[in-house]
C-alpha cells in the first residue's frame, strides 16, 4: 500500500543495511597488540606500566 504517488516510496519502504564499524586493532609491533582492550589509546594499566618502565627502578616513588 502506498500513501503517495512518490516513485522513491517503496525505496523508502526497504530496511536498511547498516554495518558496525569493525573493531580498530592496535598497531602491530606495539605492546598492545593483541589487547582486548584497545581503543586507539593505551589503556590504563597498559600505560602505568609504561611510566614505570620510563621511571626506572622504583617505580618514580
Amino acid at each position: 500500500m502506498n500513501f503517495t504517488d512518490s516513485p522513491y516510496e517503496p525505496f523508502m519502504k526497504q530496511p536498511t543495511y547498516h554495518r558496525p564499524p569493525e573493531p580498530a586493532q592496535a598497531p602491530r609491533g606495539s605492546e598492545c597488540e593483541g589487547c582486548p582492550y584497545w581503543r586507539g589509546l593505551r589503556c590504563v594499566t597498559c600505560f602505568r606500566a609504561y611510566l614505570r618502565s620510563r621511571a626506572g627502578p622504583g617505580g618514580g616513588r
